[in-house]
C-alpha cells in the first residue's frame, strides 16, 4: 500500500513538472510597445515638420532684413532730397529766379519766357524726385510690414510645431519607461520561473531528489529544457555545445533527420535545439520546439534542407 501510495505521489509529481509555467507578456507591454512605435513614427514627422519651419523661419528674416536695410537708404536718400528742396526753397526766395531786374533786363520776350520756363522746369522736377522718393520708400515700407507679418506667422508656427515635438517627446520618453519597466518585468518573471521550476525539479522528497523525465537540468523556457523533456539528454551546454558533448555519451550524429532525433542549428549565437516529429517524403522534416517563436512558447515548423544552418541530428544511444 505505502508502495503503491509513493507511486502515485511520484506520478502526479512528473505530471505536474510536465506543465510547463508560463509568463506570458503582459497585453499591457504590448500595447505599450505599439505605442512606442507609433509616437517615434509621429516624432520623426514632428520634427521634420519643425525642421521645414526653422528652413523657413530663416528664409524669412533674410528677406525682412534685407526690405529693413533697402528703407533705411529710402529713408536716407529721401533726407538727402528734401535737404536739397529746402536748400533750392531759400535759394528761391533770397534770390528769386525771376527777379524785376531780370525782366528789365530781358532783350526780348522770347528770352524771359525761357527764363520762366527753366526755372518752372528745375521746380517741377525737383517736386518729382522728391515725390517718388517718398511713394518708393512707402512702397518699400509696405512690403516691408508684409513680410515682417509673415516672419511673425512662420515663428508663431514654429513654436506650436517646437511645443508639439516637446510634448510627443515627453510622451514617447514615459511610455518608453513603461515599455522598458514591462520588459524588466518580463525578465524577472523568467528568472523567477526558471528558478521555481530548479528548486521545484530538484527538491528532495524523503531523502530522494525527484527529477523530471530525464533527469531535466536546463534552464526552464528555453530550447534545451524543452527538447530534455522529450529526450533523456545526460550532457549540459548551451545548444550549439550539444553537438560535441552528444558524442561522449555514446550518441550517434548525422546529416539526415529522423523522428525522434535532435536537430542543432546555428540560429542564435548560442545555437538551437528543435525535436523532429515527421520525415517527409520530399526531404523534408517538421519540428517543434521552445523558444523560437518566443520565449516559453511551442511552436512547430517544417523545414527544406538549406533552409537553416544546420550542424547536425543527434540519434539514440549507438
Amino acid at each position: 500500500m505505502k508502495q503503491t501510495c509513493a507511486t502515485l505521489f511520484f506520478a502526479l509529481l512528473l505530471s505536474v513538472l510536465a506543465v510547463p509555467v508560463t509568463a506570458p507578456i503582459p497585453a499591457a507591454a504590448v500595447d505599450a510597445e505599439q505605442e512606442l512605435a507609433r509616437l517615434d513614427m509621429q516624432l520623426t514627422q514632428d520634427q521634420a515638420k519643425l525642421d521645414g519651419l526653422n528652413n523657413q523661419v530663416e528664409q524669412a528674416a533674410g528677406v525682412v532684413d534685407a526690405l529693413n536695410r533697402k528703407l533705411a537708404e529710402d529713408q536716407k536718400r529721401e533726407t538727402v532730397l528734401d535737404k536739397q528742396v529746402s536748400a533750392l526753397a531759400r535759394n528761391q526766395y533770397e534770390r528769386p529766379a525771376i527777379s524785376i531786374s531780370t525782366l528789365l533786363e530781358a532783350p526780348t520776350l522770347q528770352e524771359l519766357i525761357s527764363n520762366f520756363a527753366q526755372a518752372r522746369l528745375i521746380s517741377l522736377r525737383q517736386q518729382a524726385v522728391q515725390k517718388e522718393a517718398k511713394q518708393l520708400r512707402r512702397q518699400d515700407q509696405q512690403v516691408r510690414d508684409q513680410q515682417a507679418v509673415k516672419l511673425n506667422e512662420v515663428k508663431s508656427a514654429k513654436d506650436q510645431a517646437a511645443s508639439v515635438v516637446a510634448h510627443t517627446l515627453a510622451v514617447r520618453n514615459q511610455v518608453n519607461d513603461q515599455v522598458l519597466a514591462a520588459k524588466a518585468a518580463s525578465v524577472a518573471q523568467q528568472g523567477q520561473a526558471t528558478q521555481a521550476a530548479a528548486v521545484f525539479v530538484s527538491r528532495p522528497v524523503g531523502g530522494v531528489s525527484i527529477e523530471a523525465p530525464g533527469g531535466n537540468h536546463f534552464a526552464y523556457g528555453y530550447c534545451t529544457w524543452y527538447v530534455a523533456n522529450r529526450r533523456n539528454i545526460p550532457w549540459f551546454g548551451n545548444a550549439i555545445e550539444w553537438w560535441p558533448n552528444a558524442r561522449p555519451y555514446g550518441y550517434a550524429e548525422g546529416g539526415s533527420p529522423a523522428v525522434g532525433a535532435v536537430m542543432v542549428t546555428r540560429e542564435s549565437p548560442i545555437g538551437h535545439v528543435a525535436y523532429v516529429e515527421s520525415v517527409g517524403g520530399d526531404g523534408s522534416w517538421t519540428v517543434s520546439e521552445m523558444n523560437y517563436a518566443g520565449w516559453n512558447m511551442v511552436s512547430r515548423r517544417t523545414i527544406h534542407p538549406g533552409q537553416v544552418p544546420l550542424v547536425g541530428f543527434i540519434y539514440g544511444k549507438a
